[in-house]
């Protein structure tokens, strides 16, 4: 048994099966009922979804990419036929894929913000630069050998937290202070093409045009909040489209 002091050893684990549900849904539940353990294993995904600090930050699936893979694992369970998953699963797995897709969502913009905050200091930090330069060359101004020590440690201060680096203060520990936005930009996987919210309600969608009552069942199981966090999620998916055919009107322009 999977004791409840063990949840955060076994987030790897879970995103493993997270991920091998995204690729064969059918085949991975059968295999976890065969083996004994879907209950238990579904059951602890839950909590550890629903597992917050004191300051509203996840505890675990804290990345992108963790985010990511959930979702798209819980997504292809709501594929299932209604004899794979019963309704009271089906609930469950739906209203949690829609709050995690609205946190990586979140996350995501947020990641964007800091980026582009980022690029705006390193121009700035390019202008001073430009600046100081000029002022050398004028000469006009005599500055002193330890103010312009000062003015040089301050302007590698800001180009290095301009990159996304931040300096260590000892006194800025604590408990709250992981970095839930350290996705490794170099890493690729084959999930890194496919969009998570047009995804999911291209799932939502075949569900509905397989098995009308079933997805009438499960729609009426929604409150207003569920009901508001699953609209947002299908705006979020029609600009997702426009985005991506945008990008890739743009890529195929600079070829």
């Amino acid at each position: 048994m999977l004791s409840q002091q063990s949840y955060l050893s076994h987030s790897p684990c879970l995103l493993q099966i997270a991920n091998v549900f995204y690729y064969n849904p059918s085949f991975t539940l059968a295999m976890l009922h065969k083996l004994g353990v879907a209950t238990e294993i579904f059951n602890l995904w839950f909590v550890m979804l629903q597992q917050v600090k004191k300051s509203g930050k996840r505890v675990n699936f804290k990345r992108e990419h963790d985010k990511k893979v959930c979702c798209l694992g819980l997504t292809s369970l709501i594929g299932l036929p209604a004899n794979h998953i019963p309704a009271e699963a089906l609930e469950r797995i739906f209203k949690a894929t829609l709050e995690l897709l609205v946190a990586y969502k979140e996350q995501v913009a947020e990641s964007k913000r800091q980026n582009d905050a980022a690029d705006d200091d390193v121009d700035e930090f390019d202008a001073d630069e430009e600046e100081n330069e000029e002022d050398e060359d004028d000469g006009e101004m005599g500055v002193d050998d330890e103010d312009q020590d000062e003015v040089n440690s301050l302007n590698i201060q800001k180009l290095v937290q301009a990159r996304g680096f931040q300096l260590h203060d000892e006194d800025d520990d604590d408990d709250d202070s992981d970095d839930d936005f350290s996705d490794d930009e170099e890493l690729q996987t084959p999930i890194d093409e496919v969009d998570p919210f047009i995804f999911f309600v291209g799932t939502i969608q075949a569900v509905q045009a397989s098995d009308p009552a079933r997805f009438q069942s499960l729609m009426q199981t929604l409150d207003f909040h569920y009901q508001a966090l699953a609209n947002g999620v299908a705006q979020h998916a029609e600009e997702r489209k426009v985005e991506i055919e945008k990008e890739k009107l743009e890529k195929a322009n600079a070829q």
